[in-house]
């Protein structure tokens, strides 16, 4: 056993099993790559990468193939953008927040859609609705109430493009598109 040390990150390896330091990044190599169906079935349309390596002291880094199959993004949730929030309460530069189709929950609890880092906002506080074009908020019975432009709601409500909802301490700018 003849114990070399690695002239790049001082490593410390058997150069008598290792022609190189096996434990450098810039050392790796992929080796023998082919792509094989993922069910068996001989169909070429999803692949996995088979890797294998003529020695197992070296790693092995893939990535799976890009696809550019859809050309269309309607962001993660996979809802069309419908409206923002904003608000400068917390963030002088300020924090906008994205509405989408459907439901949009907001409140202090992680579970919600928009999560307000506010000691006086209820965990479920207040629903917007988007349904065809229009927009409807609700508050949730939260304990310090929903307030749009001054008012109190109590029942389901219009929101208009402009409005100033105030949830807890935190005003959000409402603006629809």
């Amino acid at each position: 056993m003849a114990i070399k040390t690695c002239k790049e990150n001082g490593h410390k390896y058997d150069s008598s099993e290792h022609n190189q330091c096996p434990y450098c990044p810039d050392k790796t190599e992929v080796m023998d790559k082919q792509s094989v169906p993922q069910d068996g079935s001989g169909s070429n349309d999803e692949k996995t990468e088979v890797i294998s390596a003529l020695s197992e002291d070296k790693t092995a880094i893939h990535k799976p193939a890009e696809d550019d199959s859809s050309t269309e993004s309607t962001g993660s949730t996979g809802r069309k953008l419908v409206g923002w929030l904003v608000s400068f309460t917390w963030n002088s530069e300020g924090q906008d927040y994205q509405l989408r189709e459907g439901k949009t929950l907001l409140g202090a609890d992680n579970t919600c859609d928009i999560v307000i880092g506010d000691s006086e906002v209820s965990g479920h506080n207040t629903t917007i609705l988007n349904r065809g074009g229009k927009f409807r908020i609700k508050d949730e019975f939260s304990t310090n109430g929903t307030i749009i432009d001054g008012h109190e709601i109590e029942d389901q409500t219009d929101l208009k493009d402009g409005s100033t909802i105030t949830l807890g301490k935190t005003d959000f700018l409402f603006r629809k598109i």
